[in-house]
């Protein structure tokens, strides 16, 4: 149970982000291929945090106590600011392209495709780094913590994307304008909330 509130915690930043990025058109199969990417993207970051934190308690105990805060806050805080900056950047892209175009074009690369899709996914996955940083300082079943965060991230990717599709079809063409305004207001929290 423990896990499922932690999994459900990471993918609050990810549902946020997931329902203004839903909002431009796509395909199920585009959806199902960007929730298993967020999904792997979580996982291995937990895991990297959980190794390098792991490796940090064994110096500490040989150490002391007195220098383990610094380095986890300071990959809290190098997280926020790679998170506000992709979202921002994203929102701003997403604007841009949306006035720029009268008319729909297929062939436009899509936000959840490519580049744009591993940025996005690094931004809201990189909280996991620093859980599973301060994780690795316990005692953890990794298989089951890769299960269940990885099944909980999925379904909340797919919630997120299909509830931004459904409201992206009821507010029209000009969805993507609202979905990049929507990430710009999410990276200035985040970049707010370091202050």
């Amino acid at each position: 149970m423990e896990l499922v509130v932690l999994s459900i915690a990471l993918g609050t930043d990810l549902f946020s982000v997931a329902i203004p990025i839903g909002m431009n058109p796509m395909r199920f199969s585009l959806v199902f291929r960007a929730a298993i990417t967020f999904s792997i993207f979580h996982i291995v970051l937990i895991l990297a945090g959980y190794n390098i934190g792991h490796f940090l308690g064994a110096v500490v105990e040989q150490v002391g106590v007195d220098h383990v805060q610094y380095p986890m806050m300071a990959m809290q805080n190098w997280a926020n600011v790679l998170g506000a900056l992709v979202l921002t950047g994203l929102g701003i892209h997403m604007i841009k392209e949306n006035l720029a175009d009268s008319q729909p074009d297929e062939n436009k690369p899509h936000p959840l495709q490519g580049v744009s899709l591993l940025l996005l996914a690094t931004s809201v996955s990189i909280d996991a780094l620093a859980a599973g940083f301060s994780m690795g300082m316990l005692d953890v079943n990794l298989v089951k913590l890769s299960f269940i965060l990885g099944i909980v991230i999925f379904v909340i990717a797919v919630l997120g994307l299909t509830l931004g599709h459904r409201a992206g079809r009821y507010i029209g063409k000009r969805a993507e304008l609202m979905g990049g305004i929507v990430l710009i207001f999410l990276g200035l929290h985040l970049f707010w909330s370091m202050m």
